[in-house]
């Protein structure tokens, strides 16, 4: 398979901030990058352990084999994807490439709309005051760290009318479509200003932080009308848990429309 520059350079970043997220040091990180490379997709595990034995019997013992530290460095490897939200569905073979597909699929077209959409203090969790708990706090200084177990509104400040499309990758790894769904059935605006989710009207009136400590990352678009997305959920419907399709197409209309705000913002849950 043949793979253009620009791909590879981006594919490069991509591994190495992954690498980073994993925590990943030494000869774990060596062979995360160089097993989850598109290059070496035609290498198999003991293939590229023979590739990489210099690196992996680096300061071994004279009885290390690579193709053993290799497997001792994936089985580290998957425990931290799969605390990432990589599901293995209890595998016990071919787990490569289901990292692949999770990484390749869902992980790395999110890291594409990260890098499209512009970063913004234009919006973020609310809090409820601490004098009056029917009271919201509401200004552009939203918390950077939200405690666990928080009851929390979402606020996006809209600078201009249009329709509201909200995207969220949760703490556990998975990504939704909250806006529209039951959450914001009314995601049109006729003109700008502040919009909370839950909506007035809406299946409930606030979000629990619940789940694990972790960070929440958040992408909107507003659009001048409804994307052409035939997946977007309808009003009554429950948030969309996201595929890697659905991100691909959302990706794909948000590059080809010019007329439309892209933004990300994420904050942590301690």
């Amino acid at each position: 398979m043949m793979v253009d520059k620009s791909y590879k350079d981006k594919e490069a970043s991509f591994l190495e901030k992954i690498a980073d997220i994993l925590m990943l040091k030494d000869k774990n990180r060596l062979v995360f990058i160089e097993r989850f490379k598109r290059d070496n997709d035609d290498l198999n595990n003991p293939a590229l352990a023979d590739v990489l034995s210099n690196n992996l019997l680096e300061n071994a013992s004279k009885k290390a084999i690579p193709e053993i530290v290799l497997r001792d460095s994936l089985r580290t490897i998957f425990r931290k994807l799969e605390v990432e939200g990589c599901d293995f569905e209890g595998a016990k073979r071919d787990k490569v490439e289901i990292a692949k597909r999770w990484l390749r699929e869902i992980v790395y077209r999110w890291y594409l709309l990260k890098n499209m959409a512009v970063s913004t203090n234009k919006m973020g969790p609310v809090i409820p005051r601490v004098s009056r708990m029917d009271m919201w706090q509401c200004d552009s200084n939203y918390p950077g760290s939200v405690p666990l177990g928080t009851e929390i509104k979402f606020e996006v400040q809209l600078e201009r009318p249009g329709y509201l499309t909200l995207l969220e990758k949760g703490t556990s790894g998975k990504f939704y479509c909250l806006s529209p769904s039951f959450l914001a059935p009314s995601p049109s605006f006729n003109e700008a200003g502040a919009v909370s989710l839950p909506m007035e009207g809406a299946f409930r009136e606030s979000f629990k932080l619940s789940g694990k400590p972790g960070v929440e990352e958040i992408i909107v678009a507003i659009a001048p009308e409804r994307p052409k997305l035939d997946w977007l959920p309808k009003p009554e419907q429950p948030p969309l848990r996201l595929e890697g399709e659905h991100l691909q197409e959302f990706l794909a209309y948000f590059e080809g429309e010019s007329d439309c705000t892209l933004w990300y913002m994420d904050y942590k849950v301690v």
